[in-house]
């Protein structure tokens, strides 16, 4: 059982505003589990996903205090990467085809070999059913709850000075995923941010950018984390990639946010 968070951690719960229904009935049938249901990170919505609230706050992109600050408003993110079962309701429930999972098991581990618009199209069935906009975090947002928001401890990685302690990474993955929320969380409850995969953000890349931006068209995107094959750092939360939106890899997933 992973740590809890703190007391003085704020976290709001996400509630369905209308009945959910092909997939509603899917998830129910699935008996989708709740991947900590005896933690403090509650409540969860009928995915099993737990939203994180992030306080407003303003950063410098990469740690380069040379660069404009971003402004952060406050928003809400979810706690760990999309998991196969989250994503396999969507398919099942929109007859999109089911990525590999390239032999190590489905249910509570991330979610894989999916690319941007893939990323995409689930916020947008969620959105429709749940009638809330879910969308994908920006690389600001990402990066700002990565560093644990206001309640930052200034550490290297995600929630850590020791990577193994809160990332899955070439050194203890034993070369494969792990479930969601199995390391420790970073001071706002989030997991699995220095490892485990790559993560999709809304943004493309642009060094010079001051605000954070949404892509059009068919470019390059950011990925932010690290993944379970690589080795990491010590550039920690740092670290970023940039690779076409429709790039499919077993080291890719992502996670899914939601304004206030």
């Amino acid at each position: 059982m992973p740590p809890t968070t703190r007391s003085n951690q704020r976290i709001s719960g996400f509630v369905c505003s209308r009945i959910l229904w092909a997939s509603l009935a899917i998830t129910r049938a699935l008996g989708i589990p709740s991947a900590h249901a005896d933690s403090d990170l509650s409540p969860v919505d009928s995915l099993g996903i737990r939203w994180i609230e992030v306080e407003a706050g303003s950063l410098a992109i990469g740690g380069d205090s040379s660069r404009p600050p971003v402004t952060v408003d406050g928003f809400l993110l979810s706690a760990t990467e999309v998991t196969f079962d989250q994503y396999d309701a969507f398919c099942d429930a929109t007859g999109k085809p089911k990525p590999d999972e390239n032999g190590w098991g489905r249910g509570s581990r991330p979610v894989l070999n999916v690319s941007y618009d893939d990323a995409m199209e689930f916020c947008k069935w969620l959105s429709k059913i749940t009638g809330t906009a879910v969308r994908l975090p920006n690389e600001a947002e990402w990066e700002y709850a990565a560093q644990g928001g206001h309640h930052s401890r200034g550490y290297i990685y995600s929630g850590s000075n020791d990577k193994d302690e809160v990332s899955w990474n070439e050194d203890n993955s034993e070369g494969q995923t792990h479930p969601v929320g199995t390391k420790k969380p970073n001071e706002l409850g989030l997991f699995d941010m220095s490892g485990n995969l790559w993560e999709w953000c809304a943004d493309w890349p642009d060094t010079n950018a001051s605000e954070a931006r949404v892509p059009k068209g068919d470019i390059e995107r950011v990925l932010r984390g690290d993944s379970f094959d690589n080795p990491g750092t010590t550039k920690g939360w740092r670290l970023s990639l940039r690779l076409d939106g429709d790039s499919r890899h077993i080291n890719i997933g992502f996670r899914i946010a939601r304004s206030e």
